[in-house]
């Protein structure tokens, strides 16, 4: 389906059918159709049919369209293609406008860390967290940057604050544990990891975070744990198979 046939069918109020019982969205409102719309382009980007998305965003733009999350939506196209310069032109023109939009400031955010710019990243991330507090997301990427940095309790403090938010993410609670590890403090490490997953694999990431500190006799206490408690846990038993054979003379 093309673009212009995706926006043609967004426009007309009958396009879409909705499901028995359910109530028929108003297409005819503007609001409701321009929501749908900016899914359609969401969706897209999220498929990574991004040529297609581009085409959505500039003819929504034609269209009169003003609508900040077109804005970062269309940005976020721009980052997929690599036209980044053109992306962060973009944000910093709607951060301009509207200097707390959490989302324009979260992918200012992403752009900056991809080009591994981290500093510029974090501050960005930082604003986003700021401004919308029930982001879960936001908290945890800065959270990642964080301790990309090495600003490893203050990675903590962020993966809390995005614990808080969202209890259910267990790849936040992995990184906390990463991070407490970083720290030493190996006993909420090891916490936190169970929090999100078996004794077997909760022993083993926590031995791969000794072991990312260079710490060989707790990696391979950890290790061993995990294959006491998962039998042919195939990852722990390769990695301490490499501890053991590079302490071999």
């Amino acid at each position: 389906m093309s673009a212009l046939l995706l926006l043609a069918l967004l426009g007309a109020p009958s396009a879409l059918a909705a499901d028995a019982g359910e109530p028929r969205p108003d297409l005819a409102d503007p609001r409701t159709r321009a929501t749908a719309q900016l899914d359609v382009l969401e969706g897209l980007i999220e498929a990574k049919m991004i040529d297609q998305a581009l085409v959505v965003a500039r003819d929504l733009r034609e269209a009169g369209m003003k609508e900040p999350r077109l804005d970062v939506l269309q940005a976020r196209a721009m980052h997929a293609r690599g036209m980044d310069s053109d992306a962060v032109r973009l944000l910093e023109e709607v951060v301009s406008r509207q200097p707390r939009n959490a989302d324009a400031w979260a992918e200012i955010g992403l752009i900056r860390a991809d080009a591994k710019e981290l500093d510029i990243a974090i501050a960005a991330y930082q604003k986003a967290a700021r401004y919308d507090q029930r982001s879960a997301h936001h908290q945890n990427n800065l959270g990642f940057l964080l301790y990309a940095r090495g600003d490893y309790k203050e990675a903590v403090e962020a993966y809390r604050a995005a614990i808080l938010l969202d209890p259910s993410d267990v790849r936040t609670r992995n990184n906390l544990g990463f991070a407490l590890a970083r720290l030493e403090n190996d006993r909420e490490a090891l916490e936190a990891f169970r929090s999100a997953n078996d004794e077997a694999d909760a022993r083993y990431n926590l031995g791969v975070a000794c072991d990312m500190r260079h710490d060989r006799a707790s990696a391979i206490n950890n290790y061993q744990a995990a294959l006491a408690a998962r039998p042919g846990h195939v990852q722990a038993q390769n990695a301490l198979q490499a501890l053991l054979s590079a302490e071999s003379p």
